[in-house]
C-alpha cells in the first residue's frame, strides 16, 4: 500500500514539477533571446507603476499565454479529419507526461530504475514528432502538409544524433536503466567529461527536436504560417503549448541525465539540496546555450540542415559511440 502510495505521488508530482521547470526554461529562452538582440523582453520584476495591473513580475509569462488560449474556442477545419486533428495534440500530451514521470529530477526517480527506461523515454520522445506530422497532414492545410513534410525530413536528421549519443550512456554504463546510468555516474565521472563527443552531438539534436533556429524549418513563419500547427487554435493550441513546453523541460532533464549525472557531485550525491541547485543550474545554463544558437544563427534550409546533421552532429555521435567501447571495454576494464 506505502509502495502505491508513493508512487501515485511520483506520478502527480513530476509532470507538475517538469511543466513549472518548462515554464522557467522558456521563459528564459524568450528573455535571453531578446536580449541578445537588444529588446527588452518580457520583465522579470514589472515597474511599479504597473504592478496593479500586471502583478509584480512576468515570469510565468509561458503559463499566462497557454491559460489565454485554454479559454478560448478551438476552430476546426471543415475538411480536416477531426478525430486525428483533435486527438494528435492529446496524444503528444499523454507521451509527455509518461516521459516525465519516466524522467528523474534532481535524484529523485520513481520508474526509471527498471531495465530499458532508456529505451521506453526514447520511444515516447520520438512519438512527439509524428504527432505534429499528423496534425499538420490531417488539417487540410497547404501549410499543415508542407510543415508535416519538413517535420518528417528534418526528424530523420536530428533523431538520428540523439538518439545514437544517448545510447552512447548506456554503453558505458553497461545498463538501459537510466537509474544505473545515474549510479555509474556517481561513482567514476559525468560522461560529460568521459564522452563530450555523444553530448555535443545529443545536445544539437535537442535544438533540432525544440525546433529552434537555424532549425525551426517546420514552423517557418514567412514560409508557411505556422507549419504542422497552422490550424491549431484555441484550446487545442493550448494543449500544443503545454506540449512543447514539456519537451523542453524533459529534453534538457534527460542531456542532464546522461551526461551530467543528474546534477549531483559525483560522490556527493547523498547532498540532496546541492544536487536540487546543481541540476536548476546545469538546466538554466543548458537552456542559455541552445538560446545563444537560436538567436545568433539565420534559418537553414531543409536541404542544408540534413546536410549538417549527417556531416557534423550524426559524426560526433559515431565517434562518440566509439569511444564508448574503447573506454568501457578498454579504458575502464584496466
Amino acid at each position: 500500500m506505502q509502495l502505491f502510495e508513493n508512487a501515485l505521488i511520483y506520478i502527480i508530482i513530476f509532470p507538475i514539477i517538469s511543466f513549472l521547470l518548462g515554464i522557467l526554461f522558456n521563459y528564459e529562452i524568450r528573455k535571453v533571446s531578446a536580449r541578445l538582440q537588444s529588446r527588452q523582453g518580457p520583465w522579470l520584476l514589472v515597474p511599479k507603476s504597473l504592478r496593479k495591473t500586471m502583478g509584480t513580475t512576468r515570469l510565468l509569462q509561458p503559463l499566462y499565454d497557454v491559460l489565454k488560449l485554454l479559454f478560448k474556442q478551438s476552430i476546426i477545419p471543415e475538411t480536416a479529419r477531426s478525430k486525428l486533428f483533435i486527438g494528435a495534440p492529446f496524444i503528444a500530451l499523454i507521451c509527455l507526461i509518461i516521459a516525465s514521470i519516466l524522467t528523474p529530477l534532481a535524484g529523485y526517480f520513481a520508474f526509471s530504475p527498471f531495465e530499458l527506461s532508456l529505451v521506453v523515454l526514447l520511444y515516447l520522445l520520438l512519438a512527439i514528432p509524428f504527432t505534429f506530422i499528423l496534425g499538420g497532414a490531417v488539417s487540410a492545410s497547404p501549410w499543415g502538409i508542407v510543415g508535416s513534410q519538413r517535420e518528417a525530413e528534418l526528424m530523420l536528421a536530428y533523431e538520428t544524433p540523439l538518439v545514437i549519443g544517448a545510447f552512447t550512456a548506456a554503453i558505458m554504463a553497461d545498463s538501459l536503466s537510466i537509474h544505473e546510468i545515474l549510479k555509474f555516474q556517481f561513482s567514476n565521472y559525468p560522461f560529460l567529461i568521459l564522452n563530450p563527443f555523444a553530448a555535443i552531438a545529443v545536445i544539437f539534436g535537442i535544438v533540432g527536436k525544440l525546433h529552434l533556429k537555424p532549425f525551426d524549418i517546420p514552423e517557418a513563419e514567412v514560409e508557411v504560417v505556422s507549419g504542422p500547427t497552422t490550424e491549431f487554435s484555441g484550446k487545442l493550441l493550448g494543449i500544443l503549448e503545454i506540449d512543447k513546453i514539456l519537451l523542453t523541460s524533459v529534453s534538457v532533464a534527460l542531456f542532464i541525465n546522461l551526461f551530467l549525472a543528474g546534477g549531483a557531485i559525483p560522490g556527493m550525491q547523498q547532498y540532496r539540496i546541492l544536487t536540487v541547485l546543481f541540476f536548476l543550474l546545469e538546466g538554466f545554463l543548458i537552456i542559455y546555450f541552445i538560446t545563444f544558437i537560436h538567436t545568433l544563427n539565420p534559418r537553414l534550409r531543409i536541404d542544408q540542415a540534413l546536410r549538417w546533421f549527417v556531416k557534423i552532429p550524426t559524426t560526433l555521435a559515431i565517434l562518440g559511440l566509439v569511444w564508448a567501447y574503447l573506454i568501457r571495454y578498454f579504458i575502464l576494464a584496466m
